[in-house]
């Protein structure tokens, strides 16, 4: 197994988690998936960290999923029957989830220090997380929309409970920027700083200041405030997962892959035409 594009460091209670492939700006290896939720599960078993924060190296926090793992998987063996092909589909992305999930298990807060670009997948991960700092200049952007894709790893659930449910849908439907400022505005960030290394000091002060409490208290916050929301996002996961299952459209993500190498517009099928069946009238009986 290769290089997961991630380290792990600990200093007393507090550990970091550093996202470093700055050359391919922290984008999401496969390998990323499979040994992240295994890295957080490892720290929780512990029982001594108290807090962790996630941050990137370089120019960014991350471009989210890696796009050679999304050509590999849109160039799979033409032979696959479709129907097993669907269905590995659904535990690839019943996998992927676990990453998250993982993430609000833990017993610790999670804080993402985030600068730069943070999209598709990487915006998965930080809505997943408790607490977000954000450097001036920071993006986010729900990017599958541009890829063809359903976004379908909690982003759709998770940021509707964190921002203005009318924002996540322009969000999701345009795959728009949203800047730092405006993340702030809404409350999807904590703070703001003014460039990458003051996030992370923040982030540093932040994690210090939780690790000072009780961790029990601490734990069963979180719980009870994920709790909340847990069994709506369980839902929307499972049911994004059987809808990505049936409907995901190579075609459509290769055309957007192509279209976005070239700095074009893709082009994109209509929908079939619906033959809607007729609905029989109740005829209205008035009373005299």
């Amino acid at each position: 197994m290769s290089e997961p594009g991630f380290a792990v460091y600990r200093e007393g209670p507090i550990a970091e988690i550093v996202l470093c492939r700055p050359q391919a700006a922290n984008s999401l290896t496969e390998d990323f998936w499979i040994r992240f939720p295994e890295a957080i599960r490892e720290l929780d078993q512990a029982g001594s960290v108290r807090a962790a924060i996630i941050r990137g190296e370089g120019a960014n926090f991350s471009s989210g999923i890696d796009v050679e793992l999304l050509e590999r998987f849109l160039g799979g063996d033409d032979d696959v029957e479709p129907g097993r092909f669907r269905a590995s589909l659904r535990l690839m992305l019943l996998r992927m989830h676990e990453v998250m999930s993982a993430m609000e298990q833990a017993r610790f807060p999670i804080i993402a220090a985030i600068h730069g670009t943070c999209i598709g997948g990487a915006l998965d991960l930080v809505c997943a997380c408790d607490l977000r700092l954000a450097a001036t200049g920071a993006y986010f952007s729900i990017q599958e929309i541009q890829m063809g894709m359903v976004a379908d790893l909690g982003v759709l659930q998770r940021l509707s409970a964190l921002i203005p449910p009318g924002i996540v849908r322009e969000l999701a439907m345009t795959g728009r920027r949203m800047p730092a400022e405006e993340a702030h505005r809404f409350g999807f960030a904590n703070a703001m700083a003014s460039d990458a290394d003051g996030t992370v000091a923040a982030a540093r002060a932040l994690a210090d200041d939780i690790a000072s409490k009780s961790p029990l208290a601490i734990w069963g916050t979180k719980e009870i405030l994920n709790d909340f929301d847990r069994r709506r996002i369980e839902d929307g996961l499972r049911y994004t997962a059987a809808w990505n299952t049936g409907m995901f459209m190579p075609e459509d993500v290769q055309r957007s892959v192509a279209a976005a190498r070239k700095r074009a517009k893709a082009s994109y099928r209509d929908l079939l035409d619906v033959d809607y069946p007729a609905v029989p009238r109740q005829r209205t009986t008035v009373k005299e």
